[in-house]
C-alpha cells in the first residue's frame, strides 16, 4: 500500500489546497501525489508536523500516483503519530483552519480544511 491509499483508506479530515508556484528545486518542490510532505498550521513560526495526504479527483477519487498538480485540487489527510493525533491535533484540526504543505523547509502548497472526518472519531 502506497501513502495515498493509506491516507484514503481513513482520512483525518478534507482539504482544499492551492499549489504555490515552486522553482525546480526536485521532487519535495511540487505537490505530488506519492511524495511525503508535512503540513505546518498557519501562525506557527517553525517545526512541520507528519500528516500526510491523498490528493483527489472532482469525485473524491485518488488521483493517479506521481500526478504533480500545479493548481487548485482536494485532498484527505491522515495524522501518522496517533499520540499527536489525539493531543494536539484534535485540538487545531477545526472546519475553516488554514495551513501549508511543506517540503525540506519550503512551502509546497496553501491548504483549508473543508471537514473533519475520522480525526474526531473515539479510537
Amino acid at each position: 500500500m502506497n501513502v495515498e491509499e493509506w491516507v484514503y483508506e481513513r482520512p483525518d479530515f478534507a482539504a482544499s489546497l492551492q499549489a504555490i508556484p515552486q522553482p525546480e528545486t526536485g521532487l519535495r518542490s511540487s505537490l505530488r501525489q506519492g511524495i511525503k510532505l508535512d503540513v505546518m498550521y498557519e501562525g506557527d513560526k517553525s517545526g512541520a508536523w507528519m500528516i500526510y495526504y491523498a490528493l483527489l479527483d472532482g469525485e473524491r477519487l485518488l488521483l493517479p500516483h506521481g500526478v504533480v498538480c500545479q493548481g487548485a485540487v482536494k485532498a484527505y489527510f491522515r495524522v501518522l503519530n496517533l499520540e499527536l493525533r489525539a493531543t494536539v491535533h484534535k485540538q487545531r484540526v477545526k472546519l475553516g483552519i488554514r495551513f501549508f504543505v511543506v517540503g525540506g523547509g519550503h512551502k509546497v502548497a496553501e491548504g483549508l480544511v473543508t471537514e473533519v472526518l475520522h480525526l474526531s472519531d473515539e479510537d
